[in-house]
């Protein structure tokens, strides 16, 4: 009785999997051809000969004829049909191909390459690219476990918002926290949303967290890698319309959390305070002249409300410097700026 090639080619890639997986301790459930419409079986991943009751669906696509010219990586031709259905699925898929002649496999996550693709504005993706150096070993699947853990996080991150609207203030914060640092949360409109609820939350560090996302919301195309990429700017666009009603007194509020913050870089919460107050610009700046003359105020914050009227610019601080010094109101202050004028904070 004749066997088909490709049978015996799509088993040898199966059974390559099986052997990684059974290596590694984890448990493998195949899927019987008659039921497979896109899955081929399914990987629980152990944890020191544990179960973990999490799952990774897995495709596997094995042939020669899915290695590139250069041997250096796989191409999977891909219908929409089948990507439509990968990435519907209620587990993480991961796309895995063999070569029976080189007896090497490579994996990727279907939604990952998907949505680094749709980053990069390389839509609709036609064929899966996997480079030979993914290798499918033992690392592989604990980076499986990693999906199919962040997958299982979804749960907690529907709690960790609801946390958020909680009367305690442990739970506010361990909510935030969760939401903002979360890969698949901390860049979502509700994550935003929290955020600009929270920024004048009577914990000082839960009040400057959330300055510190919100902040990130509104000027995400300033620091972004791909400024022309379509979530990012859907992602500013929200945050800065849920900034557009700040009030004087939340301004002051902001204003008041930065008092020893710096306010050059990425990651300063100045920085942060800066790109919110621009959604504000009016109301801002009055709050701002304010503060900067009325000698009631600590001199940093005064410091602090003068370089934002300045647009945080060394450059324009020096072309008002003049003009500064001759206001009664503000004199003091410019003495004390311009003694370290690399940086108003040191």
């Amino acid at each position: 009785m004749k066997h088909a090639r490709t049978a015996v080619t799509a088993k040898s890639g199966m059974l390559f999997l099986q052997k990684v997986v059974n290596s590694h301790g984890s448990i493998f459930r195949p899927v019987h051809q008659e039921d497979d419409v896109g899955i081929d079986g399914f990987i629980e991943p152990a944890s020191k000969e544990e179960a973990t009751g999490r799952l990774i669906a897995v495709q596997v696509k094995a042939g020669d004829s899915y290695l590139s010219a250069g041997a250096d990586e796989f191409v999977v031709p891909i219908d929409e049909k089948h990507l439509t259905y990968w990435l519907n699925y209620m587990l993480p898929v991961v796309l895995m191909a063999y070569s029976p002649e080189q007896n090497i496999a490579a994996w990727v996550s279907v939604r990952d390459y998907v949505e680094h693709e749709a980053y990069h504005h390389r839509l609709p993706v036609r064929s899966i690219r996997i480079p030979i150096r993914r290798q499918l070993d033992l690392k592989a699947i604990d980076q499986m476990a990693e999906l199919a853990r962040a997958r299982a996080d979804e749960r907690l991150l529907i709690k960790a918002a609801d946390q958020c609207l909680s009367e305690s203030p442990a739970e506010r914060k361990s909510g935030f926290e969760i939401l903002a640092n979360h890969p698949d949360s901390r860049g979502l409109r509700i994550t935003l949303m929290m955020a600009r609820r929270l920024i004048t939350d009577a914990d000082v560090a839960m009040a400057k967290n959330a300055l510190f996302v919100l902040g990130y919301g509104v000027g995400r195309l300033r620091w972004s890698w791909n400024p022309n990429n379509r979530e990012e700017r859907l992602q500013e666009f929200f945050a800065r319309e849920v900034c557009r009603d700040l009030t004087a007194v939340e301004i002051n509020r902001l204003l008041e959390l930065c008092d020893h913050e710096h306010f050059h870089g990425p990651d300063a919460l100045g920085e942060r305070l800066f790109d919110v107050l621009g959604c504000r610009c009016e109301e801002a700046d009055r709050v701002l002249e304010g503060v900067a003359r009325d000698k009631a105020f600590p001199m940093v914050r005064r410091i602090h409300a003068a370089y934002l009227l300045c647009a945080c610019d060394d450059d324009v601080c020096v072309e008002r410097r003049s003009v500064m010094e001759a206001d009664p109101e503000l004199a003091d202050l410019a003495a004390e700026l311009f003694r370290v004028p690399s940086d108003p904070l040191e």
